[in-house]
């Protein structure tokens, strides 16, 4: 049974997700592990467990990853390891019109999770 895409509540906050997603407008570098490809791209919206990275040209899925970005709150670089668990390159219809990757976050440490939580939560409280 496919699952459906997750629907937005207000706030653009995800209603269907295992965590709280919220929208950033950050320039993240992009490396896939096996080195042959480096980019500099637009992560648009991230949550505990991941996050959507905008792509002309999608990774593939199953693709691993090397992510580091930083967010308004803390100038500090995030650095982690992630992989891709979707790309518009084989479901278009989940980005709704958007080209990108989505990606689940792995070896990242608690610091760097901490920044990612505390972005969340003062970006709820914004609404």
């Amino acid at each position: 049974m496919a699952k459906e895409p997750a629907e937005k509540s207000s706030g653009g906050v995800s209603s269907r997700r295992e965590h709280k997603r919220v929208s950033a407008s950050v320039t993240v570098k992009l490396k896939s592990s096996d080195g042959r490809r480096i980019s500099s791209e637009r992560l648009s919206n991230v949550s505990l467990g991941g996050v959507f990275i905008e792509m002309d040209d999608p990774l593939a899925f199953g693709t691993d990853v090397e992510l580091e970005f930083s967010l308004p709150i803390d100038p500090r670089a995030i650095c982690c390891r992630g992989f891709v668990v979707w790309s518009t390159k084989t479901s278009p219809e989940r980005a709704q019109g958007q080209s990108g990757i989505g990606v689940r976050l792995m070896d990242i440490g608690v610091r760097e999770m901490r920044i990612v939580n505390q972005y969340i939560e003062e970006q709820l409280k914004r609404g």
